[in-house]
């Protein structure tokens, strides 16, 4: 069992909450994060992580009167608990739990808008001849909601032409739904834009863009949803993803189950969506010009190689055009320079790396690419008003004790213990 303390001492009773989430996917970790997050600075919660098979039955929750609240984002199980313990359903639709509308409360994102965001990204682009969706082959809300709102954003910009990938028969990455998703990528007129509901069906839109070669993302610029890093730079090319605030829709549940703890039982069931979002752009897309097109090479070498002690002359080497022009088009496109560009991205793996090990300061910016320590040291302080020593103190919360996660046998669920 994990303990998440608040960080002021208060008295009272302590919830023991139950949290079952799909944690494969990069979304669910990161709602784990913010639920966690949340938890240590504002409530006294006994925090027990359920194992998710997916199986969405009763028997997730064998005793459900141990819990005084659940956050879960199965609706099938969370449709089990016939109990008035409160609730919380992260990413559905109100109309699938039919057995409860009691103490029960329901979180995602604002899947509409994020469908929207999608479009208009690739709308900004350039003057593509066609627009695709692709969608997951069995009908689940997030999916509907995004394509309503992927053809809602273009037909609001007059864009005809817009289609979408149908093939309920198959399952999703099947070899038969890879041949016929091929089909569809050359039956588009090119050059072509499509958005797919999330990043792993996005994998199955580049793989078949493959089949077909299809040039990405000359002929075929593609999107997906989450920004799921691993499968992002796993690409070729690299993924461009639209990315939710995870984060904050944990957070957001965590405040929701608070306020049903503290008001008792209620007779209706709100919603709550969290719409912040960005867009992360890899090369999977590319604005139709010579000048973006510039910039966006550079971005590449530079995501590949910030973390090798790359400077920003040798990005203009790589592309052999002076470093003046060089940095020029890439503030232009970028709205920053090369060597911000450079700093950003060694920064952001240093800080991953102080929050997720206790290896010494010294290699960690060694590894990050930067040549001496004591330069990291103050770049790091005047960026972020702290030294490294402060950062990894005041942010090695959940990494740390989910390595310590032990499953206990007699009962089925993740007991999750705080380090020594």
């Amino acid at each position: 069992m994990v303990y998440f303390p608040a960080m002021k001492r208060r008295s009272g009773k302590i919830y023991r909450i139950w949290v079952h989430l799909r944690l494969s996917y990069a979304s669910g970790r990161d709602i784990l994060y913010g639920i966690s997050r949340y938890a240590r600075a504002n409530a006294h919660w006994n925090i027990r992580l359920l194992p998710f098979s997916g199986e969405g039955s009763a028997q997730h929750f064998p005793l459900p009167e141990e819990a005084d609240g659940i956050i879960t984002s199965e609706p099938l199980t969370a449709d089990a608990v016939t109990s008035p313990i409160p609730l919380v359903v992260i990413g559905t639709r109100e109309k699938w739990l039919g057995r409860r509308m009691r103490s029960l409360a329901f979180v995602r994102n604002d899947d509409m808008s994020i469908g929207r965001f999608g479009a208009n990204f690739l709308h900004t682009l350039g003057n593509f001849r066609s627009f695709g969706f692709v969608p997951t082959n069995r009908p689940y809300y997030c999916s509907i909601l995004r394509e309503e709102g992927f053809q809602a954003e273009l037909a609001a910009r007059k864009r005809t032409n817009v289609r979408r990938y149908v093939n309920e028969d198959a399952q999703d990455g099947s070899m038969v739904d890879l041949a016929a998703l091929a089909d569809w990528l050359d039956s588009l007129p090119k050059p072509a834009a499509v958005m797919a509901v999330h990043d792993l069906r996005a994998t199955h839109v580049l793989e078949a863009a493959i089949l077909r070669k299809i040039k990405v993302p000359e002929q075929l610029a593609v999107i997906g949803v989450d920004n799921d890093e691993l499968l992002c730079d796993f690409t070729t090319p690299q993924l461009t993803s639209i990315f939710p605030d995870h984060v904050k829709e944990g957070e957001l549940a965590a405040t929701t189950l608070q306020s049903l703890l503290k008001s008792g039982d209620q007779r209706h069931a709100p919603t709550f969506r969290s719409s912040a979002k960005t867009i992360v752009e890899r090369e999977s897309t590319r604005p139709l010009s010579p000048a973006t097109h510039l910039a966006e090479e550079a971005m590449s070498f530079i995501r590949h190689n910030a973390l090798k002690g790359i400077s920003a002359a040798d990005v203009a080497k790589h592309l052999r055009v002076s470093r003046r022009l060089c940095d020029l088009r890439f503030k232009e496109c970028q709205g920053e320079t090369m060597l911000e560009a450079i700093l950003r991205i060694r920064f952001a793996e240093l800080k991953r790396r102080l929050t997720s090990s206790k290896t010494h300061i010294g290699k960690i910016s060694s590894a990050c690419g930067f040549s001496c320590e004591s330069h990291a040291k103050r770049l790091f302080k005047k960026r972020f008003g702290m030294s490294m020593r402060e950062w990894r103190t005041s942010h090695y919360v959940l990494s740390s004790t989910c390595s310590t996660a032990r499953v206990s046998p007699s009962r089925g669920l993740q007991q999750v213990q705080r380090p020594s």
